[in-house]
């Protein structure tokens, strides 16, 4: 009689098993997919390189369709989202005619889109994760779980005319005294505008803004403490003085890149990806170039990888980033297009050390679903502030009040 009884209860278990649908582990479906990244900009074009070099191994099944964002962070970031919404209520084939399968997001916007509904959560098992920067992958996760893999990292420099400084017999500064000093004595002796950033009204000028904060002790969503308003000073007292020039308030990336290329500038606050471009043949300063670590943290910035929920091919998606993020392609990327790695071994190899230094000195802006909305709030009274420099105290409080009241939900 037991051994019927435990027949049975076999058969039951395994008729219940038939009964229910498989389970699924791991990203499913295999196919052509889109790739969604910004202008490209790498000498020789490293990023599409990097596609062909895909789609010559994998033939028209597993074909990657490149699509350049707008080279403006803003834009490719309302590209993205305009994108992403427009497929809401579509059917499945219109998803996988329109998709974007795999996307790059700025590490700030990572929280936002996941909140949006618009990203895959990562497998954290597919990715190998342990080798990767750990606080580019913290600033990936939200609400728990991770929603983005790190590829492109990025941290703020202070690029400077190195023929310039050891003519005047100087060495770089170390802190914005010192830099202030230098652009006020010995640029306008060589003819140069003393200090160039990205200031236009964008997400480029929040980063700006928030490396002077910081070196001066404060917290950029507290703008109305000491540290926050000497900073903003500092900067509206550059463009009053012109030792940063009012062509500045419009300077996004390549502007202020060719701006400092042109040799107009003794110091350029920029990414490390613009040491290429300064350095390339024919550029007026190559070989004159060097850069230092900021006075004071360099903003954390990155470039992450992730799998559109609207995506139906995302086994595909998956193998295509970790075939991005491989150690041989971060170094490629790199050495040829200045992008800094993801792969912590990477800083361990010569030419690497001085940016590994700063990238651990680096501080990340805030994770929040809410960034968009703080950080435009930040963009308008700051370039304000910047344009109008008598107007600083009255646009702080400003701020300080907005940002409050956003977080309030008001």
């Amino acid at each position: 009689m037991g051994d019927v009884v435990r027949v049975l209860v076999v058969l039951v278990i395994v008729l219940a098993a038939c009964g229910r649908p498989p389970e699924v582990e791991g990203y499913q479906g295999r196919g052509p997919i889109a790739f969604a990244d910004g202008l490209d900009t790498s000498a020789g074009g490293q990023i599409k390189e990097l596609v062909k070099q895909w789609n010559a191994q994998h033939g028209d099944d597993e074909e990657v369709t490149f699509h350049e964002m707008p080279a403006s962070t803003d834009a490719h970031r309302a590209q993205l989202t305009a994108r992403a919404q427009d497929l809401a209520g579509v059917d499945r084939a219109e998803h996988r005619a329109r998709c974007y399968d795999v996307v790059t997001v700025d590490v700030v916007w990572t929280a936002a889109f996941a909140a949006a509904g618009y990203l895959e959560p990562v497998l954290e098992k597919e990715f190998p994760l342990g080798s990767l920067l750990p606080q580019l992958v913290d600033a990936s996760r939200h609400d728990g779980r991770l929603w983005a893999v790190p590829w492109r990292a990025d941290v703020g420099l202070l690029y400077y005319r190195r023929d310039v400084l050891e003519a005047a017999g100087r060495q770089p500064p170390r802190t914005w005294d010192e830099l202030v000093e230098l652009a006020t004595t010995v640029a306008p002796r060589y003819g140069l505008a003393g200090y160039l950033g990205q200031f236009a009204r964008y997400e480029g000028l929040t980063a700006n803004v928030a490396e002077v904060v910081w070196a001066h002790r404060g917290d950029l969503l507290r703008p109305d403490e000491p540290g926050a308003r000497a900073a903003v000073h500092r900067l509206a007292s550059g463009f009053a003085e012109g030792w940063i020039p009012r062509a500045a308030l419009d300077y996004q990336e390549v502007a202020s890149r060719d701006a400092f290329r042109a040799g107009g500038a003794l110091f350029l606050r920029h990414w490390p990806n613009a040491l290429p471009q300064l350095n390339a043949p024919g550029s007026p300063v190559a070989g004159r170039v060097d850069f230092v670590p900021l006075p004071g943290p360099g903003a954390l910035g990155g470039w992450n990888l992730a799998v559109s929920r609207c995506s139906t091919h995302q086994k595909t998606a998956a193998e295509f980033i970790n075939f991005l993020i491989g150690e041989q392609n971060q170094r490629a990327l790199h050495r040829s297009a200045g992008f800094p790695p993801t792969w912590t071994a990477l800083y361990r190899e010569r030419g690497l050390e001085r940016l590994r230094d700063v990238m651990t000195g680096a501080r990340a802006r805030p994770v929040s679903p809410y960034y968009d909305e703080l950080t435009g709030i930040i963009q308008e009274s700051l370039h304000d502030a910047l344009e109008k420099p008598e107007t600083v105290d009255a646009e702080v409080a400003r701020l300080a009040e907005d940002l409050d009241d956003a977080r309030k939900g008001r």
